[in-house]
């Protein structure tokens, strides 16, 4: 339960800027970085910000301990609620396999819910200090200044069979949770690059894989991707049903 938690709100935070290093010979590398960050800019021109984002996933977990491979897929819903320059992300993960189990954030609290325990787990964000913590949380907040954690480098391949492109993030910073992670960016989201949406924005990321410890490895794809359609507040909040135990770890982190 804990990588998965990690891995949905890396994947909330991913979208940034960050260090520079070996640019491919077709693209400079800075280009597909800029690509990825602008549209989550808490600045971002009202023509080209991705508000809110809605898609279907497939998840594939390689459990290295068990030697296991197990897969999942559902729903995602995310809006980026803009404050200055400030981004705060909510977003609602609905897993229908291979059990039934939503991931929910109001911005403020984070709540996992697990009908088949009758259990949620409910945790208040902290309120300050988490770029200093070794916490998933601390990804959410200042989207535009991972280069303080990762150095980004092209993957090997730097494209994959469809052409889009692949970063490498390693932590800058040595860290229990992440080891590494590869991003797959769609092209069209490059300027000058592929297919075009006229005026509007693309979603940049096709797939992101992270890298835990022991050798375990999580890869998501999301397909049939939905932006800017005004999502309200009613799906980022969540009520215990009558009879789910509610349980709520220590304040200052997840717990999980």
């Amino acid at each position: 339960m804990k990588m998965l938690i990690i891995f949905v709100l890396l994947l909330i935070g991913l979208p940034a800027a960050g260090s520079l290093a070996n640019d491919s010979p077709e693209v400079p590398l800075a280009k597909v970085i800029q690509a990825l960050e602008a549209p989550f800019r808490a600045d971002a021109p009202s023509g080209r910000a991705i508000r809110d984002f809605q898609a279907d996933f497939i998840q594939q977990a390689y459990l290295a301990a068990l030697e296991r491979v197990e897969e999942g897929s559902g729903r995602v819903a995310v809006r980026f609620d803009r404050d200055g320059k400030r981004l705060t992300p909510l977003f609602r993960w609905e897993y229908t396999a291979p059990t039934v189990q939503e991931i929910i954030s109001d911005g403020r609290t984070v709540w996992v819910y697990l009908p088949e325990n009758s259990q949620v787990l409910e945790s208040v964000l902290p309120a300050d200090g988490l770029e200093e913590r070794e916490d998933p949380l601390a990804f959410l907040t200042g989207l535009g200044e991972l280069s303080k954690r990762f150095r980004i480098t092209w993957a090997s391949p730097s494209r994959n069979e469809q052409g889009d492109y692949r970063l490498l993030l390693q932590p800058l910073r040595p860290s229990s949770m992440v080891e590494q992670l590869v991003l797959t960016v769609d092209s069209a989201a490059v300027p000058g690059e592929g297919r075009k949406a006229a005026g509007r924005p693309i979603y940049p990321v096709r797939s992101a894989t992270i890298f835990g410890p022991s050798d375990s490895r999580t890869t998501i794809v999301f397909r049939n991707i939905r932006l800017n359609q005004g999502l309200a507040d009613d799906r980022f909040t969540f009520a215990p049903p009558e009879g789910v135990e509610v349980l709520r770890p220590e304040q200052g982190g997840l717990g999980f």
